[in-house]
């Protein structure tokens, strides 16, 4: 037992007081024989007996009052095993405000636990305020006092975002530490927040790791929300995929529903424990912004889902090059062909390319420069795509038109062929095939090398780019026709041309972000709250946000309904040592103790004074 003010416990020997007054009494009293009453000595024997004990009784609880006043006040706290009272360090203290606290009372709980972490350090120690969730990367800290550091734990605000342990601890301190580190988290210990938390820390040396932990509990989460048919323009209604995932290990029955102005519909779902289901919901066309909930769950705000969707349009393409059987391919035998309005042309020449969304050229081996500039011009205008298909060769002009998604290099013609190895799942391009294995048979007969350091969606045996998406630009490694794949005999070229296409024309007209994301748009963003938001600054709320009178849905990331908390086995690796605030925190301090005891004794000497 250690005690935080000890110098309280020199008022214990005040206990001798009450000792000493009743000796001192006891010695003035002088014995006096009164013949008369020798006769009542019998009867009253057992009367004084009890007088005797009620005083001796009294004397000890006027002495024990004050020794249990006094040890209350010298605030005794017991000592733990993994977290001793008294400690003086240097305290990196992790604070867990993401979205997943808002669980319960879980923010308040930890808050609550944070302040009884910093009073069991030294009040010599101090401490690095960090919230898990900042606005910046990285953080220029200040090493706070004891007192600072529990108003700045008080002051601390519940956020819409996710987090990173290992970010958190790389904030950069005013200065070094004075003593040795304490690293110590305090949140829920969710497992996506320790996703990228380095193993090495647990043998570095520079301090030690704790993890106060707060309880959580299990969630269905709402994961994306997508148009079922990206495709086809829609007549009088259109569909609503929503996914929902379950964290929970008990299968949850429930109601999703949607409404969107006006209308309004739901339907009973049904999901296995950790599994992952889809179900659908009609909307009217004119119906583009609303509203997903889901009903009877824990985390509830987290189960709410602002949309606002862009319905497809009949996009005008334009085939440029070697496109006779591409176009065939695309305008004849599909159910959704009149979605898009196909035309041809041997060279792109003097068509007015304003009539048109998408611009297909195919298997050409060089522009001009004019041409170079028109396509340039072209890409600018929102809601607009290019589709570069490589032939054996590129020139000058054709290489600057790709520069911003890739880099061409040298044509490739391998023996025999070689195979489409892996594609990107969950693209919205190859979404819809899952793991059906239906682009597994393509082959390529030949093909022109590119590097790309991002937005590959398909690579060939070997690790060469298949097929590059950067913005409003594709390019495909190899030309669209029989003699150089068997990709357009798949059953999959049409969904993936139509679905690539769509996809770069509405790239720019997204309308659903993400908490954390960046402002991009000009001009101003007002959020629900009436804020308004500037390009460069960060979306920090759920909600219908508006933009030059236009809605945008704002949503949370999907991880953090995940509640799954880092396992034990994980902690020991990562060399995090778990406190339990049952046996490492709670009940430590026993100054309430000592001090209702205290008052029990008072109670205890008015009763037997009471008692005659």
């Amino acid at each position: 037992m250690m005690f935080q003010s000890p110098w309280f416990l020199l008022g214990t020997a005040l206990a001798a007081v009450p000792v000493l007054i009743h000796l001192w009494y006891r010695r003035r009293l002088r014995k006096m024989a009164f013949p008369t009453l020798r006769f009542l000595r019998a009867s009253e024997a057992q009367r004084f007996g009890w007088l005797r004990l009620r005083e001796l009784l009294i004397l000890t609880a006027r002495c024990l009052f004050i020794i249990f006043l006094f040890l209350g006040l010298a605030r005794p706290v017991l000592k733990s095993r993994l977290f001793a009272i008294g400690r003086l360090s240097s305290v990196y203290l992790v604070l867990d405000n993401s979205y997943s606290m808002a669980y319960g009372d879980n923010f308040k709980r930890m808050k609550k636990l944070a302040q009884q972490v910093v009073a069991r350090y030294s009040s010599d120690s101090e401490f690095l305020i960090v919230p898990l969730c900042s606005e910046r990367d990285r953080v220029l800290g200040t090493w706070k006092t004891k007192n600072d550091a529990l108003d700045s734990v008080e002051r601390l605000r519940l956020t819409y975002r996710g987090g990173s342990i290992a970010k958190s601890l790389a904030s950069e301190p005013s200065r070094e530490a004075k003593h040795e580190i304490d690293y110590v988290y305090v949140g829920d210990g969710q497992a996506v927040n320790f996703r990228d938390f380095p193993v090495e820390s647990a043998d570095n040396g520079k301090g030690n790791y704790y993890w106060v932990q707060v309880s959580t509990g299990t969630n269905i989460g709402i994961s994306a929300v997508a148009l079922k048919d990206p495709v086809t323009v829609a007549q009088d209604e259109y569909t609503l995929q929503i996914t929902l995932s379950s964290y929970s290990s008990r299968t949850w029955s429930g109601r999703i529903g949607v409404a969107s102005g006006e209308h309004y519909s739901e339907r009973e779902c049904r999901l296995e424990p950790f599994a992952e289901g889809s179900f659908d919901l009609d909307l009217p066309a004119q119906s583009l912004t609303g509203e997903v909930r889901i009903f009877d769950d824990s985390l509830l705000v987290d189960n709410v889902y602002y949309f606002c969707k862009v319905l497809p349009k009949k996009i005008g393409v334009l085939l440029v090059g070697d496109s006779p059987y591409l176009k065939h391919v695309l305008t004849s035998g599909t159910a959704i062909s009149g979605s898009f309005d196909v035309q041809a042309a041997e060279a792109l020449g003097a068509a007015d390319l304003r009539k048109h969304d998408v611009i297909v050229l195919n298997g050409l081996l060089e522009i001009s420069e004019s041409e170079l500039i028109r396509l340039a011009d072209f890409q600018r205008r929102p809601g607009t795509g290019l589709i570069v298909v490589l032939a054996g060769g590129a020139g000058a002009n054709l290489r600057e038109s790709v520069s911003g998604s890739c880099l061409l290099g040298e044509a490739v013609l391998p023996k025999g062929y070689v195979t489409l190895e892996w594609i990107a799942h969950d693209h919205p391009v190859f979404a819809i095939f899952g793991e059906s294995g239906a682009l597994q048979d393509v082959q390529c007969y030949g093909y022109l090398r590119i590097e790309a350091e991002k937005g590959v969606l398909a690579r060939l045996s070997g690790g060469d780019p298949f097929l590059v998406v950067r913005d409003n630009l594709a390019v495909f490694s190899t030309p669209l026709t029989p003699q150089h794949t068997n990709f357009v005999h798949s059953r999959a070229f049409v969904p993936v041309m139509l679905r690539l296409m769509v996809n770069l024309v509405t790239r720019q007209q997204r309308k659903e972000y993400r908490v954390g994301e960046v402002v991009t748009l000009p001009g101003t963003v007002r959020t629900p709250a009436g804020e308004l938001l500037h390009p460069g600054d960060q979306l920090s709320m759920p909600g219908f946000h508006f933009h030059d009178g236009e809605t945008l849905a704002v949503n949370v990331l999907p991880e953090e309904g995940d509640l799954r908390v880092m396992g034990p086995e994980r902690a020991r690796v990562l060399g995090v040592s778990g406190i339990d605030p049952q046996r490492d925190l709670a009940g430590s301090d026993l100054s309430n103790l000592f001090l209702v005891l205290a008052l029990v004794l008072i109670l205890v000497e008015l009763a037997l004074l009471w008692l005659r």
